[in-house]
């Protein structure tokens, strides 16, 4: 018995000090990106969104499915659950990174972070999309997803 409270005390202890972690999407599952036709993809994207020493971090790999065409990216976004304005609630977005543009056609690693330490915030969400760079119309764009951690 005493050894089990032990035990549960450690696991108690030690769990806040680990980062946390949240794989999104997979190479063969990947964030799409498309177009009109809904059986045109023009972006693909799949990665990591964690905490590590006082900062939310995104590591995407995106790709042009449609090697040559037009340059796709990807963009993170983070908001905080934070004091705004008169109360305590998801505050706008205040961090945004892209990556270069690409069209090989071959998966490029972008990696993206911004620094939460100076926040009085409970809980941190990394936002993640990919899209292709259309230059006479809005840019095809995937879904959105989120990933929230605790800080």
């Amino acid at each position: 018995m005493l050894l089990s409270i032990a035990t549960a005390a450690l696991v108690l202890v030690s769990s806040p000090a680990m980062a946390a972690s949240e794989n999104w999407y997979s190479e063969a599952k990947p964030l799409i990106a498309w177009d009109d036709d809904p059986a045109t993809r023009q972006a693909l994207a799949f990665g990591t969104a964690y905490t590590k020493n006082g900062y939310l971090k995104n590591h995407t790999n995106y790709r042009d499915p449609r090697q040559g065409g037009n340059k796709v990216y990807t963009e993170t976004r983070y908001s905080y659950h934070e004091w705004c304005t008169t109360e305590v609630a998801w505050c706008g977005l205040e961090g945004k990174d892209q990556s270069a543009r690409d069209n090989s056609g071959t998966w490029v690693d972008q990696y993206d972070n911004d620094d939460y330490s100076d926040k009085v915030a409970e809980e941190g969400r990394v936002h993640v999309k990919v899209c292709e760079d259309q230059p006479n119309s809005p840019d095809a764009c995937s879904r959105q997803p989120f990933y929230t951690f605790s800080l």
